[in-house]
């Protein structure tokens, strides 16, 4: 089976004489970055994190449906299909332009015009792992690597390598030479 192509017509749509907005059957609302940033920074960590999975288990998901409909599933699907979908979704959602880095074995989501700055982060994160999580079926922990801007980098992982990433992290290890240090070095001789 192919896999899903990601079509963003009709993906969302607007009753403005009944004042709905929806996306595949379910209500939405459109509501500031800045605004939601701000509700997310005045709950607190705790509440922006359970929202941060609420609203990607929604996005994982409609991902995870897409290619059931189309007779397949997201684990027999490659990396770039799979991330079609996310960024698709991402940016409908207004969260950003995703793309992807790969360094050595490691996957790093890169979100352009990511919303909120670091406040946005402490969002995306627990967003972009239940995503996968839910798209995947896979347990997937996301850290947030840095951010320059309007750009956010973060590695999706599993929960020892996030463990062992904000580890160095914290201890002032780059982000850069962190991602190095998951990778196994080569034993004498495998070179």
């Amino acid at each position: 089976m192919a896999n899903p192509p990601f079509d963003a017509s009709k993906a969302v749509t607007f009753d403005l004489s009944r004042g709905q907005i929806q996306k595949e059957d379910e209500s939405r609302l459109l509501v500031s970055a800045t605004a939601l940033v701000a509700l997310c920074q005045a709950a607190g960590p705790e509440a922006t994190t359970s929202f941060g999975h609420a609203a990607g288990s929604a996005i994982g998901e409609a991902i995870a449906r897409r290619f059931e409909r189309a007779g397949t599933d997201t684990k027999g699907s490659s990396i770039e299909s799979v991330i079609e979908h996310l960024g698709g979704e991402l940016a409908i959602a207004g969260f950003g332009a995703l793309s992807i880095e790969r360094w050595g074995r490691a996957l790093v989501f890169v979100i352009d015009r990511a919303p909120g700055s670091t406040e946005g982060d402490r969002l995306l994160a627990p967003l972009l792992a239940s995503a996968v999580s839910k798209a995947t079926k896979v347990e997937a922990r996301c850290v947030r690597l840095a951010r320059d801007g309007d750009r956010a980098r973060f590695l999706i992982t599993g929960p020892k390598g996030a463990e062992k990433m904000r580890d160095w992290l914290m201890s002032g290890v780059s982000w850069g030479e962190a991602l190095v240090r998951l990778h196994p070095r080569a034993q004498a001789g495998d070179a």
